[in-house]
């Protein structure tokens, strides 16, 4: 049986699980913080910023934490 790929969503974006590199949090030139990750695929970080999703970073990071087995 073929294994379906896994995705995250994350605002608008759904991505590909096995895509991605690298993600946490960051701060700008203006020191507002961030959460970035990085795809295999794209040609940057995607940047989210708490004003601009409807979704708290910080649950969104250990969502990520738990996809990865990171605790």
């Amino acid at each position: 049986m073929e294994k379906f790929p896994q995705f995250i969503k994350i605002g608008n974006d759904r991505i590909k699980v096995e895509e991605i590199v690298n993600y946490g949090f960051a701060f700008d030139e203006d020191d507002d913080r961030y959460l970035y990750v990085e795809t295999r695929t794209g040609d940057g970080a995607l940047q989210y910023y708490d004003e601009e999703v409807d979704f708290d970073l910080e649950d969104k990071v250990a969502e990520l934490d738990n996809l990865f087995l990171i605790n």
